[in-house]
């Protein structure tokens, strides 16, 4: 939408690499570090350990709303509604970027539900043995948090999230205690993503405090048209996810979205020792009001859990690259026009 937007980073991967996506992951972090996420396609050899029968799970729309923070800044607060505005729904049909911004701006006090619903330790993957298939229960195995042993990892869980039609939202949110996620996109509509790297925190809650939104960033409390961050000097990236994409994001790193269509997507948190060593892991989770839509089975993690040494045994065991490693094609990031 803006001029001074860019692309995240897109590759490319093999069925081979698939197998360790966490080990691929790392390979590329100074990358992902840079843009605060890389987009990840799977080449026509990876296999996925997908159930036969998907999306008949039933879901509810969540019962929240955006509301304009303040007519001359196009910020948008999450609030809770007690009643889904199914008729007005059908007026936010516009899925183009600059129309959909547009029609937000222009709708004055009329309430837009959010139109997701999200389900914990749900999945469409099926656990198998075999690395061949790619499960997305594996990740927390394989990443840096299998140092805090199987009662650390069992925490960590897939959920599932639905876009329930056209212009769905998905508010500002960050990985639970500021760790690395993967998003995989199953079916349906794209999603348009907006993606802030954490070393422009500070810049945005400043913007967010000039608005007297006494909320936090992490937490689905907000949603911020790009012009607000163009006019604030806020850096951010975007990308539009199609289905059997991966959305990896950096720690730390703040993101939103909307959605084409009805559609599906699955995501999952891990680590890796960056986590650890630049500090994300100790930020300080800050008491807020907000009521966190996601899984508080997860408690926040022990730090003391990952000693130096051990660190270091998990990246020469699980980090190192192999000779059967194939470099991915980097499709590029470029200026959105």
């Amino acid at each position: 939408m803006s001029s001074s937007s860019i692309d995240i980073p897109t590759l490319q991967i093999n069925g081979n690499n698939l197998k360790n996506f966490v080990r691929f992951i790392s390979k590329h972090e100074n990358l992902l570090k840079e843009f605060g996420a890389i987009k990840v396609q799977p080449n026509v050899d990876c296999k996925f350990a997908l159930k036969k029968r998907q999306k008949n799970l039933s879901l509810n729309p969540i019962m929240k709303k955006i509301v304009k923070l303040n007519e001359n800044v196009n910020i948008y607060c999450v609030q809770t509604t007690d009643h889904i505005n199914e008729s007005s729904q059908n007026h936010f049909m516009e899925t183009d970027e600059k129309k959909f911004w547009s029609s937000l701006s222009s709708s004055n006090n009329e309430q837009r539900d959010l139109n997701i619903s999200f389900s914990f330790n749900t999945s469409f993957f099926i656990q198998k043995t075999s690395s061949t298939y790619f499960d997305l229960h594996r990740i927390p195995y394989q990443s840096l948090l299998k140092l805090g042993g199987r009662k650390l990892t069992n925490q960590f869980v897939p959920c599932i999230k639905r876009a329930h039609g056209p212009g769905a939202i998905f508010p500002l949110m960050s990985a639970r205690q500021h760790l690395f996620s993967i998003d995989y996109h199953h079916e349906g509509g794209n999603h348009h993503w907006y993606i802030i790297p954490a070393h422009q925190r500070e810049v945005l809650q400043n913007l967010s405090d000039q608005q007297n939104a006494s909320t936090c960033l992490d937490h689905g409390q907000l949603f911020i048209d790009p012009l607000a961050l163009d006019k604030s000097l806020i850096r951010y990236y975007q990308t539009i996810q199609h289905p059997n994409e991966f959305i990896v994001l950096y720690a730390g790193t703040l993101a939103q979205s909307y959605t084409e269509d009805i559609s599906w997507s699955e995501s999952i948190n891990f680590a890796l020792p960056s986590w650890i060593e630049e500090g994300h892991a100790n930020i300080p989770l800050l008491p807020c009001q907000c009521h966190i839509e996601q899984n508080c089975t997860v408690n926040t993690i022990d730090v003391s859990l990952f000693k130096q040494e051990s660190i270091q045994k998990y990246v020469t065991s699980y980090l190192k690259t192999t000779p059967n490693d194939v470099s991915p094609a980097l499709i590029g990031s470029s200026f959105s026009k």
